[in-house]
């Protein structure tokens, strides 16, 4: 009797399951390519293979992101894979159907002979339907690459860029990683991909020549990203659409952009710990010709302050139209009131964050010595559109206190301060050991507003936590 009715009940699972399996494929096409979309490659190419219902639908997706580190295995095994996906999502649908593709994103390895499949798979894709956006990303295959490595992914690269002139010309988004520039290669870049609208180079770096020259008056490219690209200068010669800039970590003489002509230039975004060879410079000098900018990123790692305090007046002409500055990692040490000099020359400053750390994992034995930067705000200086304050990093203290009092005392139309604690660092002991010393308790909260507003006029509401 006990095995029958275990009989009936792996029965009923069983139908159940079915039932469940039948409706999921009754749903209409549409319905189950949103469940497609929302897998990651590998299965998705599976659900074709597997489902005679599923098998016409990878090839209708209109978003592909194909990245080969969704593959499992050796390099080899890896591009294997994702050379047959990559073939099998592009190639015209067996079913006859019209496919249009509107994203198309592939992340490979610069693995030969795997490129020249994919290039093929593409050529033939794009003669049949040009997608709305389309995006290459490549990257060398080890962690820690040598000089000669770089050297030979960038001979693999180039390879597949001169021989695709047709996908290269379509594509909307560009990142490479770990390869050694020759200096003809980015102009090459930039005059084939005429369509590119973001190029991010990233652990990359500059070979026989040392300066990155971007000379593109006929470019569409509105935002260029250097991640610990390795040069001793970059050059914005021209780059007439240009909207962002950001340069995280060089290793090169300040300042570390020079600027031509970049007329829609909006947002710039520095990152970098100071090193022992570079000398502070001024924004005015690095920055001079540009009158559009809106926001401003400065991140100083925690290590020395790489920019120079200057007269207000020389920075008018430049931030006049800037509405958000946000200075991130500021040594804790540091004196604040040198950056009131950025507050004074932004006549139009709406929003002003600072961020306030001390940590020793990014020093190293080229880091530059952390020194006080001092300076002395006017006497008579007016804020007179900044309207939000954002300090963390706060520490009820002498120094940060009367910094506090002066921006209130400054900003004639603040309307609200935020103050809390620096962002958890990992591996910092400075955050992971020592007990917190920024209480944050209903009365704590209420004696420091008071100490802040006490022989105040301002009425900005001031948030703590």
């Amino acid at each position: 009797m006990e095995s029958t009715c275990n009989t009936i009940m792996r029965d009923e699972d069983s139908t159940s399951a079915s039932e469940n399996d039948d409706r999921i494929s009754a749903l209409p096409d549409h319905l189950l390519l949103k469940i497609l979309e929302c897998l990651y490659m590998p299965t998705a190419v599976q659900t074709g293979v597997l489902s005679t219902r599923w098998r016409h639908l990878p090839h209708q997706l209109s978003n592909l992101q194909i990245n080969a580190e969704d593959f499992p295995g050796t390099v080899d095994q890896i591009m294997t894979a994702y050379t047959d996906a990559t073939r099998r999502f592009l190639s015209p649908p067996p079913c006859g159907c019209n496919r249009v593709i509107k994203i198309l994103q592939l992340c490979f390895y610069l693995a030969d002979p795997y490129l020249s499949s994919i290039g093929h798979a593409l050529g033939d894709a794009v003669k049949i339907d040009v997608p709305e956006y389309l995006e290459f990303a490549a990257t060398g295959h080890v962690a820690c690459p040598s000089e000669a490595e770089l050297v030979l992914f960038r001979q693999c690269f180039m390879s597949f860029f001169h021989a695709c002139p047709g996908p290269f010309s379509l594509l909307t988004k560009l990142t490479l990683r770990s390869l050694s520039f020759e200096d003809s290669d980015i102009p090459n870049i930039l005059n084939t991909c005429n369509k590119l609208k973001l190029l991010s180079l990233r652990s990359c770096q500059m070979g026989q020549d040392p300066v990155l020259k971007i000379d593109a008056p006929c470019s569409e490219l509105i935002g260029l990203e250097l991640i610990d690209f390795e040069c001793e200068q970059v050059e914005l010669i021209s780059a007439p659409q240009l909207l962002e800039l950001v340069y995280d970590s060089w290793c090169g003489e300040n300042p570390p952009v020079s600027f031509g002509y970049v007329p829609q230039l909006v947002k710039l975004y520095f990152a970098s710990p100071a090193l022992s060879w570079q000398t502070p410079f001024t924004l005015s000098e690095c920055l001079s010709g540009n009158k559009n900018l809106s926001m401003l990123h400065l991140n100083f790692r925690t290590q020395m302050i790489w920019i120079e305090p200057e007269d207000p007046r020389q920075l008018t002409p430049i931030f006049s139209k800037l509405r958000d500055a946000h200075l991130y990692n500021i040594f804790a040490e540091c004196d604040l009131n040198w950056t009131m000099f950025i507050l004074e020359g932004a006549p139009s400053l709406e929003n002003f964050y600072l961020s306030r750390h001390s940590c020793e994992l990014s020093k190293t034995k080229d880091s530059a010595e952390k020194t006080n930067v001092l300076w002395e705000p006017s006497e008579n200086s007016r804020y007179l559109n900044l309207k939000l304050l954002v300090m963390k990093g706060f520490k009820e203290e002498e120094k940060v206190m009367n910094y506090v009092r002066l921006v209130m005392a400054r900003a004639v139309v603040l309307n609200r301060i935020e103050l809390c604690d620096e962002d958890p660092c990992n591996g910092c002991s400075a955050i992971n050991h020592e007990p917190p010393r920024f209480m944050v308790d209903e009365a704590s909260k209420q004696r420091i507003r008071e100490q802040l507003t006490h022989g105040s006029s301002s009425s900005a509401e001031i948030i703590i936590g």
